[in-house]
């Protein structure tokens, strides 16, 4: 299992917020692109569709 760390949640939020994809975030943290897929399907907000890094961190 590849967890991420807070640092690693915290890159993912704003990569996005500067609109790197998903394979570009994955090769920037070092992990695989499933990885990513997944931190984001279980993580954004339902409500706006935005990822929360925070929200992501408190939920783990």
């Amino acid at each position: 299992m590849s967890h991420l760390t807070s640092e690693q949640r915290y890159t993912i939020g704003v990569l996005l917020d500067q609109n790197y994809n998903k394979s570009e975030i994955a090769i920037l943290i070092n992990k695989d692109k499933s990885v990513i897929t997944r931190e984001l399907k279980r993580n954004c907000d339902l409500r706006s569709g935005k990822y929360s890094s925070e929200l992501a961190q408190r939920k783990y």
